[in-house]
C-alpha cells in the first residue's frame, strides 16, 4: 500500500466493517456471516495486508495513534512544524494527536497515560521549569526543537552554529554594534543562541555592551517592546539579531516606528526560517530551522522506540539523547554593510 503498510483501520474503512470485525476476524474469533467474513478477506488480500503483523499489534494494545503536545501554536513556527510531523506520521502509517496547551509537559505526561496513543512528541514550553512530571509514562516521549530539562530524548536544530552564523554574517558586514533580543532565561533554546552571540563577538574581538542584551519571549511584542526600549535609552545598534523570527518581525516595527530604515539604518536578522518572513519588506535574514529533518528524525526515534516496545507492562522509553541537526543562514534584504558613521537617536514619536 502506499504510503506504508496496511492497517486494521485501512482493511475495516476498505470492507465497510469496524476495525473490532477485522481483529477477530484476523484472531479467529470473528462471529459474522459469510458475506462479511468474504468482504474482510478481500481487503486483506487487496491492502496486502500481513495478519501476523496485525496480531502482534493487536496483543501489545497498539493504538495506531501518536500524540503530538505543543505550546500555543500562534507563533507561526509550530504549525510548520505540526506539518512536517503529520507528513512523516503519515507516511509511517500512523494518524497524530495533536493537543495544543498552556502547559505543555503536564499534557504529555497526561495524554501518555492516557491509553490514547502509542507514543507522545513534545514541544516543551518557555517555562524555566521544562521536566514531565512524575515518573516515566507507559509510552515514550520524544521532545523536538525544545528540549525538556532533564528528560528527554530530543531532536531539534544546531543553535550554535546557527547563532555563530548570523553573528558572523552581521560582522562581516562590518556592524560591531550588534544588539541581541534574547528569548526566555532558563529556556534551552534561548540561551544557546545568546551565548553563542557572546562567544560570536569575542571571536571576533567585538567588545560586548552589555546594554545591547535584552531580554523578553519569542512574540511580535516583546521584539517590539525590547527594541524600542533600546532606543529610548538611547542604545544605538547598527543591527539587531532576534532570538527568533517573530521577534524580528517586532524589531523591524520599533525601528519603523521610530524613524529609522531596514536595513539602510539597522539591519535585522532572526531565527527559524518561517514562511512568513520571506515575504516581510524587506525579506527577512534568518537562520533556518531544518523543520523537514527534525521532523521526520523525531518521529522515527519515536516509532523504533513503540515497535521495538518491550513486554506489556514495562516501561518504554527512547534512549535519551539530544540530536542537533544543521540549518541554513538565508541571506535577504534586511541586512546589509554597516552605516559609515552612526547617527544619534532620533526622538521618540509623541504618543
Amino acid at each position: 500500500m502506499a504510503g506504508g503498510r496496511a492497517t486494521v483501520r485501512d482493511v475495516a474503512r476498505r470492507a465497510g466493517v469496524s476495525t473490532a470485525t477485522v481483529s477477530r476476524t484476523v484472531t479467529g474469533t470473528a462471529h459474522v456471516s459469510a458475506e462479511t467474513l468474504d468482504r474482510v478477506r478481500t481487503a486483506i488480500a487487496e491492502l496486502d495486508f500481513h495478519p501476523s503483523a496485525a496480531a502482534r499489534d493487536l496483543r501489545r494494545r497498539r493504538t495506531g495513534n501518536i500524540g503530538l503536545v505543543t505550546p500555543s501554536i500562534v507563533n507561526p513556527f509550530f504549525p510548520e512544524l505540526v506539518a512536517g510531523v503529520h507528513a512523516e506520521v503519515s507516511r509511517r502509517g500512523w494518524s497524530l494527536l495533536v493537543v495544543d496547551s498552556d502547559d505543555p509537559e503536564r499534557e504529555a505526561a497526561r495524554v501518555a497515560g492516557s491509553r490514547l496513543v502509542d507514543g507522545v512528541l513534545l514541544v516543551a514550553s518557555e517555562h524555566s521549569a521544562r521536566r514531565v512530571p512524575g515518573p516515566p509514562g507507559p509510552v515514550p516521549v520524544v521532545a523536538f526543537d525544545r528540549a525538556p530539562a532533564p528528560a528527554a530524548t530530543a531532536v531539534q536544530c544546531d543553535n550554535v552554529a546557527g547563532a555563530a552564523a548570523v553573528v558572523e554574517h552581521l560582522i562581516g558586514l562590518g556592524h560591531v554594534r550588534i544588539a541581541h533580543l534574547a528569548g526566555p532565561r532558563g529556556l534551552d533554546v534561548a540561551e544557546q543562541r545568546a551565548e553563542r552571540y557572546r562567544r560570536a563577538l569575542a571571536a571576533h574581538g567585538v567588545p560586548l555592551d552589555g546594554r545591547l542584551v535584552r531580554g523578553g519571549v519569542f512574540t511580535e511584542d516583546s521584539g517590539h517592546a525590547l527594541t524600542a526600549g533600546l532606543l529610548a535609552d538611547g542604545v544605538r545598534p547598527t543591527a539587531v539579531f532576534a532570538a527568533n523570527d517573530v521577534m524580528a518581525v517586532g524589531a523591524i516595527a520599533a525601528l519603523r516606528d521610530h524613524g529609522l530604515r531596514v536595513p539602510a539604518d539597522v539591519s535585522v536578522a532572526g531565527f527559524d526560517g518561517i514562511h512568513l518572513g520571506r515575504y516581510l519588506q524587506p525579506p527577512l535574514t534568518t537562520y533556518a530551522q531544518p523543520v523537514t529533518a527534525i521532523a521526520r528524525h523525531a518521529v522515527d526515534l519515536l516509532l523504533d522506540a513503540v515497535e521495538s516496545a518491550p513486554p506489556a507492562g514495562r516501561t518504554r522509553r527512547a534512549p535519551v539523547r539530544t540530536h542537533r541537526l544543521p540549518g541554513a543562514l538565508v541571506v535577504r534584504g534586511s541586512t546589509a554593510a554597516a552605516p559609515a558613521r552612526t547617527p544619534p537617536p532620533p526622538p521618540r514619536p509623541e504618543g
